[in-house]
């Protein structure tokens, strides 16, 4: 019964003791503060004249103001290219602070996508590759969010981090219907293993739309990352497929992609 005592204080206290996730990108080394990390994700464009050199990339930056209070933000970028043309985009960017608990392993993240998404053929290739965040290539108004980051220990070396909540947009539409509300549900659920060099990660992720009836606008995606895990850089692989098939009529479409993140200021 001592002994039984013992190990549930023990799974208590590690549970307290977790560090909470990092804001906003769950692609680059989970659970570290005071980062900078660049993800360059190119998606499959079925039925397209793309190049491998299409996709998007996203610049996201963290800064711990205390042991509670964390500050983000992210550029988005897109990239169309062909044979023949090519065209770029800049995304929503985003802005937004993480709370996170002294004695619990949680954050709340609260944040806002400012628009400034052109219209031009890169945003084809920026919404392919969007993922795992709030929507990023949309011609919205202003997009609050809110999204609870939980992470749960399995051990010394496996975690499971869980992410969801809401966010809200408007677009006006053409004709006499005047400006749509769309509310999304961005969730994610990550599986992680810690190595002694690498981290392994299995991730399901998604952004259904809950207000509207565009197929398009809701995404769910199955992912595998490796992350070479270094004291102050740290590189990383992904690739993955969408899983809309599954929900809806379409095929397959594949993503894959390199990441790198380093930490300052420690």
């Amino acid at each position: 019964m001592r002994d039984l005592l013992v190990l549930l204080l023990s799974i208590a206290g590690a549970g307290v003791l977790a560090v909470p996730a990092q804001g906003q990108t769950i692609w680059s080394r989970p659970y570290q503060p005071n980062q900078v990390a660049l993800e360059a994700i190119v998606p499959d464009l079925p039925a397209d004249d793309a190049s491998v050199a299409s996709g998007a990339a996203f610049l996201t930056v963290t800064r711990s103001l205390n042991k509670n209070v964390e500050l983000a933000a992210e550029l988005p970028v897109a990239r169309y290219a062909t044979d023949a043309a090519s065209s770029t985009a800049v995304g929503n960017p985003y802005v937004g602070f993480g709370l996170s608990s002294s004695s619990l392993p949680v954050l709340l993240e609260l944040g806002v996508r400012i628009p400034a998404t052109p219209t031009n053929n890169a945003l084809r290739a920026g919404r392919r590759a969007d993922m795992g965040r709030t929507a990023a290539f949309r011609d919205e108004s202003v997009a609050p969010s809110v999204l609870l980051n939980g992470r749960l220990p399995f051990g010394r070396r496996a975690s499971l981090r869980l992410r969801s909540g809401v966010t809200y947009a408007s677009v006006e539409s053409a004709g006499e219907m005047g400006a749509q509300n769309r509310w999304r549900l961005p969730y994610s659920a990550q599986l992680w293993w810690d190595s002694e060099q690498f981290m392994t990660g299995v991730s399901l992720e998604g952004r259904p739309l809950l207000s509207g009836s565009e197929p398009d606008r809701t995404t769910h995606r199955a992912v595998v990352s490796v992350i070479f895990d270094e004291a102050r850089i740290q590189p990383g692989l992904l690739v993955g497929t969408g899983l809309d098939p599954l929900v809806q009529d379409g095929r397959f479409v594949a993503v894959a992609g390199l990441t790198i993140s380093a930490s300052y200021g420690q």
